[in-house]
């Protein structure tokens, strides 16, 4: 399925990018909220597929979040990560396994403080559209 294949070049785009790196660490991408673990890390959120087939092509529409969590600098840290992440995500060229990626765009990010944690978290959503 494309969106297992969308997930796996989105995270080994964002383990690799310098500016994401130089916030986090390595090792810092998580599939699931890993409650013990010290921000600042990134947590893959949401994702909803849908059909995108036209009259004589196939495609799928993902929706997808990516969630930059961070303790130190508060809300400033979790924007300039999600900064990098945008930076290295929107309109990437990324290469899939079993699909073709026609586009990747960001469409917005909300950050606010998890009243909870203390935690501040941006949420940044993403379009792609992919071919089989």
């Amino acid at each position: 399925m494309s969106a297992n294949a969308l997930q796996q070049a989105v995270i080994e785009r964002l383990a690799a990018d310098l500016n994401v790196l130089a916030i986090i660490g390595a090792g810092r991408i998580f599939d699931r909220l890993i409650t013990r673990a010290e921000p600042p890390y990134l947590v893959l959120g949401e994702t909803t597929t849908t059909d995108f087939s036209t009259g004589d092509a196939d495609a799928s529409q993902h929706r997808f979040e990516i969630e930059a969590w961070t303790k130190q600098n508060g809300r400033k840290q979790a924007v300039e990560l999600g900064d990098a992440v945008r930076a290295a995500l929107h309109d990437a060229d990324l290469m899939l396994d079993g699909a073709v990626l026609i586009n990747l765009r960001h469409e917005r990010t909300v950050s606010r403080r998890a009243s909870r944690t203390g935690l501040h978290v941006a949420r940044l959503r993403f379009r792609a559209v992919t071919e089989p």
